[in-house]
């Protein structure tokens, strides 16, 4: 796959190709099998982080501020098309908003290439802020116990308190702690020893006291929550 064709690809799969473009790139699927299998992949792949997040109603605000945003956008790509270098720097432009947008969702299949790493987590679950349905965290459960979490929203964390990482195996275990943070980066945590996640169980961060519970169970109010999944 060329660099054009994967940055079409990522136009093609958020939906922000015009109609004539994505009849074109549609076409061009048809005649090449690889591209195609390769747009599928990704659809996929964010299929599969969509299924992660339990569908809740979306807010008046949470439109409003997302069409604010595009508008902001389209600001700041607005070039003029009658040069045909400009509409490349306007594709481009168009591309980077696409590739940050599945980045956010943690997917790196645009980071240079579309293959998979090494090590698969046995199952995925994407955070959900419950107050406006958005996304605020992507965790990835692994078969050692470790996790790791992607951080979506930089969640805000008063002194004298830290934000801690739970899941609940099942009723009769209850919560259990997979570990604390208090900034918002991409990081590895080391849980407990634990059965193999399941599909459905419940992931969720909360804001404790520093440096954890006082109890070894969720005392203070939950930021985010969601169910596992596993990837296919």
């Amino acid at each position: 796959m060329t660099q054009e064709q994967m940055e079409r690809a990522g136009l093609y799969v958020i939906g922000v190709m015009s109609g004539t473009e994505r009849a074109l790139f549609e076409a061009e699927m048809e005649r090449d099998g690889a591209l195609a299998r390769r747009v599928r992949a990704l659809e996929a792949t964010l299929q599969r982080l969509d299924d992660t997040a339990t569908p809740l109603p979306r807010s008046d605000e949470l439109w409003a501020r997302i069409e604010r945003q595009l508008k902001e956008a389209e600001k700041v790509s607005v070039l003029p098309v009658s040069n045909p270098k400009s509409r490349r720097q306007q594709s481009m432009q168009r591309f980077r908003m696409a590739a940050s947008l599945l980045l956010a969702l943690g997917v790196g299949y645009l980071a240079g290439t579309f293959t998979r790493p090494v090590e698969q987590p046995i199952m995925i679950a994407v955070l959900i802020n419950e107050t406006d349905a958005s996304p605020g965290a992507i965790v990835e459960a692994f078969a050692d116990d470790s996790i790791r979490l992607v951080p979506l929203e930089a969640f805000d964390v008063p002194a004298g308190h830290i934000l801690e990482v739970w899941t609940l195996p099942d009723a009769d275990t209850g919560p259990v702690s997979l570990g604390t943070f208090s900034d918002p980066a991409t990081i590895r945590l080391d849980g407990p020893s634990l059965p193999l996640p399941e599909q459905g169980q419940l992931y969720e961060i909360t804001l404790e006291p520093a440096p954890g519970s006082p109890t070894g169970r969720p005392t203070g109010p939950i930021l985010v929550k969601g169910f596992a999944r596993a990837p296919i």
